[in-house]
């Protein structure tokens, strides 16, 4: 679980400076989502590595995406689209296929990842549990020819 945190609070500070500011990490409220998605018997976790070094990680479950991340030191290099293609490709094996996820308004970057990958923003949106208590939005992924979103990574 510590690992899973470690990337999560390596990729979000990194990510959401402008977003949380002096506002300190909200590591309870972090680990404690881990540990409700441990101990979920729907979710899967998987962990992306390198030479033995975890660089990405990717909670998913009924159909959500609940955590999904690279730590910067492998932005841009491929992996986290690799990470998202192998989430879609064994969730709609197991016949679940990830079709939501909330992100932050503010995260820009996410937000254009997840929109290049075939996800929608929608009109459903929330102030997150934590401070400062920024707006989060959920996205969409509708289903096309059978599987969920474009087959790009084939």
């Amino acid at each position: 679980m510590h690992t899973l945190y470690g990337m999560e609070k390596a990729a979000s500070s990194t990510s959401l400076a402008h977003v949380f500011g002096d506002t300190a990490f909200p590591d309870d409220d972090v680990l404690a989502r881990w540990r409700l998605v441990l101990d979920d018997p729907s979710a899967s976790v998987l962990v992306d590595e390198l030479d033995g070094e975890p660089v990405g990680y990717a909670a998913y479950g009924d159909g959500w995406l609940r955590h999904f991340g690279v730590v910067p030191a492998h932005w841009g290099s491929g992996r986290a689209q690799a990470l998202h293609a192998a989430v879609l490709t064994t969730s709609a094996e197991a016949s679940t296929p990830t079709s939501y996820l909330w992100v932050l308004v503010d995260n820009y970057r996410a937000r254009a990842f997840y929109r290049r990958l075939g996800w929608h923003d929608t009109d459903v949106r929330e102030q997150e549990t934590f401070a400062p208590y920024p707006v989060k939005t959920q996205m969409t992924r509708p289903p096309e020819d059978g599987l969920w979103g474009p087959r790009a990574w084939t």
